[in-house]
């Protein structure tokens, strides 16, 4: 292995170390989003639902009107 090739490979291993690190992160994030909203009672799932029916129903009742 010449030293241009060793330098490739220890660019790649940082490049790599370092976007694993940015994706352990941003997962993390997210997890603390999830149980953020879990110990508020609401599961992020059911909000979206919730909000789908409201957004439903008001617009039912505006076609009534």
């Amino acid at each position: 292995m010449n030293e241009y090739d060793a330098l490739d490979a220890m660019v790649e291993r940082m490049a790599r170390e370092e976007q694993d690190d940015l994706d352990r992160a941003h997962g993390q994030q997210i997890l603390d989003m999830v149980a953020a909203r879990n110990n508020q009672g609401v599961h992020p799932l059911l909000e979206a639902i919730k909000r789908a029916h409201q957004a439903e129903a008001s617009e039912a009742d505006a076609e009534k009107e």
